[in-house]
């Protein structure tokens, strides 16, 4: 998706627009500012490769590398999403997509808890330094 704030892209007045024509899908859902740093999980990222390899690999590849679900090992998504970004998308799901939320019980797989979603997110953001 190409940059739309630039100078060919749409104008400031033109965005709001836009978001406003999308929370009004969504419902008027009001926007609520994330106050935490972009990065500010500290986690075992040993025990997040454990969890990854035995709830994620299975859908996003054994490295990351993607499969049935989306590649995470992918420099764009690792450097623009925020760690509550992948908290909330990992917790919650995909909505529209095969991404079921792990904090919400399910017969054919493990519900995690916070503290195990936060350690995977460690483990995929060792991915970044290589």
């Amino acid at each position: 998706m190409p940059v739309w704030a630039s100078e060919s892209g749409l104008k400031p007045d033109e965005i709001v627009r836009v978001v406003a024509y999308l929370r009004q899908l969504g419902g008027n859902i009001s926007f609520k500012p994330d106050s935490s740093p972009a990065r500010w999980i500290k986690a075992d990222a040993a025990a997040g490769s454990r969890l990854f390899t035995s709830n994620c690999s299975g859908c996003h590849g054994q490295n990351g590398e993607g499969a049935e679900g989306p590649a995470l090992k992918n420099k764009v998504l690792l450097s623009s999403a925020t760690d509550r970004f992948l908290v909330e998308t990992i917790g919650r799901g995909r909505r529209g997509t095969a991404m079921q939320g792990f904090l919400n019980p399910s017969p054919t797989r493990s519900t995690l808890s916070t503290q195990e979603i936060e350690s995977i997110i460690a483990f995929i953001r060792s991915w970044e330094a290589k």
